[in-house]
């Protein structure tokens, strides 16, 4: 059950507590290192349905590596990844004859960090309620009065449980899902193979292995 709160009720019925929010962060690096290795095609759209278990993510990022030159092609992808209801996040990747490491695992380890403290649900908090007063204001009055805009509730931490969910991420972010971990979300780390704790890896509740998964492909 992870950290998942429960309530027991008269005659052994069981109440969840807790609002499930999840947070999926794909290192399209990694994904398209592991998958070539395989030589599979992943079908993003699926992957997200099956990882997210029917729930509207609070954030969901795929973070990527983008040539120096601009390339149609990878615009194209980029597209397709955004179709697929992720937010895309990259970086350039050096000119040719430039010998520089670029990895995306600083990104991914920031955003990690910030779900878990919630900067996510109050991005989405304000957004709604932009959303509301644009609403509202744009609303004929009949009173003649301005509409008064309410923020939004937002939920205490016992009334959430958090889940991150990384997919094929590097070793790079092993402390940031550990220090996610501490502050109390349930993390998940997904790729293509099983891994056990010798590999290093610290503050993961559940390990899964895609390539057993029977929706995701193309």
């Amino acid at each position: 059950m992870g950290r998942e709160r429960f309530e027991v009720l008269k005659k052994g019925v069981i109440k969840r507590k807790a609002r499930r929010k999840i947070g999926l962060f794909i290192d399209g690096a990694g994904l398209d290192r592991a998958t070539r290795r395989l030589d599979r095609k992943v079908d993003l759209s699926n992957l997200v349905k099956s990882l997210c278990s029917g729930i509207e993510p609070e954030v969901a990022r795929y973070y990527t590596l983008v040539p120096y030159e601009d390339d149609a092609r990878q615009f194209a992808f980029l597209d397709a990844v955004e179709r697929a209801g992720l937010e895309v996040v990259v970086k350039r990747l050096p000119p040719k004859g430039v010998k520089r490491q670029v990895s995306m695992d600083v990104h991914i380890a920031c955003d990690l960090v910030g779900y878990a403290y919630g900067h996510f649900a109050e991005k989405q908090a304000a957004e709604e309620a932009k959303t509301q007063a644009n609403r509202e204001v744009n609303q004929p009055s009949t009173s003649g009065t301005v509409p008064i805009i309410k923020e939004p509730k937002k939920p205490t931490s016992d009334e959430i449980l958090r889940i991150a969910t990384v997919v094929c991420p590097s070793r790079e972010i092993s402390y940031s899902l550990h220090l996610s971990n501490a502050i109390g979300v349930e993390t998940c780390l997904a790729d293509f193979g099983i891994y056990g704790n010798s590999d290093g890896w610290r503050g993961v509740d559940r390990w899964l292995d895609l390539s057993t998964s029977e929706t995701i492909w193309r």
